[in-house]
């Protein structure tokens, strides 16, 4: 058999033959079923068809229908009229209650009634998550003033604190450097040189034996003071301005050629 010809096996050719024309059967009851069968399918495809718009234009004709306002011949107004109402006030005992009615929006999906609610809830939510997350990477509290004045000042703050940060590391770094040169195995202070990584093997070691002494913890300086304490040390035990990124001969040539003790003044 060539590939052009019905197998008349298949479900295919099997599906066709269930269309039926009535004026084709003779049997009575068969023609009634068919007809029966047929008229079913074409309302349902009615119904599919009108459920799909109706939908839109039942909520159109409603939004218009309460725009409208009731007519004195209507039965619910000529009561409410008899009660003392009138057209325009308030629905009620004060003078400041419902004017209009309450809105009306036919359902249309499958969905749950409480699941456009849900879906709306979530999507606030959602948004507070991701605006608590942007305030967070900003370095910005939930609490504090957001505006363009207080980014900029926020923005300024952080972009000083990374050149302190720059600042520390090389002047640890140069500290270290023209110490090791003078013969000097252990800084001043601890934060005079780079900080070094601790083997955990030792740190684990020491904490457990006893008879190691701790030492006393330093006091603790903020990292502006950090930077003064450092370009001071260089100056004196060096004659060296960090600012300047020069090594003086003595300490009468730093006061003669230097311009100062801080960035600004350089």
């Amino acid at each position: 058999m060539s590939d052009e010809e019905d197998d008349y096996m298949s479900d295919k050719f099997l599906a066709g033959l269930q269309d039926v024309r009535p004026s084709l059967v003779h049997n009575r009851g068969n023609k009634r079923q068919i007809e029966v069968e047929s008229k079913k399918e074409e309302l349902k495809k009615r119904q599919r068809e009108t459920a799909a718009s109706s939908g839109n234009i039942d909520n159109v004709r409603l939004q218009q229908s309460l725009n409208k306002p009731i007519p004195a011949d209507n039965k619910g107004f000529q009561l409410l009229a008899k009660m003392g109402y009138k057209a325009g006030s308030g629905l009620g005992k004060t003078s400041d209650a419902r004017t209009e009615p309450v809105g009306i929006t036919i359902k249309s999906g499958r969905g749950g009634l409480g699941r456009e609610a849900a879906v709306a809830e979530l999507a606030l939510k959602r948004q507070e998550i991701r605006r608590a997350h942007l305030l967070s990477r900003a370095g910005i509290e939930s609490g504090e003033e957001v505006s363009t004045e207080a980014y900029r000042r926020r923005a300024t703050h952080k972009a000083e604190e990374r050149k302190l940060q720059y600042d520390i590391k090389r002047c640890q770094q140069t500290c270290e450097s023209l110490d090791l040169k003078s013969a000097i195995t252990e800084p001043e202070l601890d934060f005079f040189w780079p900080p070094k990584p601790k083997d955990e093997d030792e740190s684990q070691s020491d904490a457990d034996d006893p008879e190691v002494e701790v030492p006393a913890k330093e006091e603790q300086y903020n990292p502006s003071e950090q930077l003064e304490l450092l370009t001071g040390y260089l100056r004196t035990a060096y004659c060296f301005c960090y600012w300047c990124g020069t090594h003086y001969d003595d300490a009468e040539d730093l006061g003669s050629n230097c311009p100062g003790l801080t960035r600004d003044e350089h």
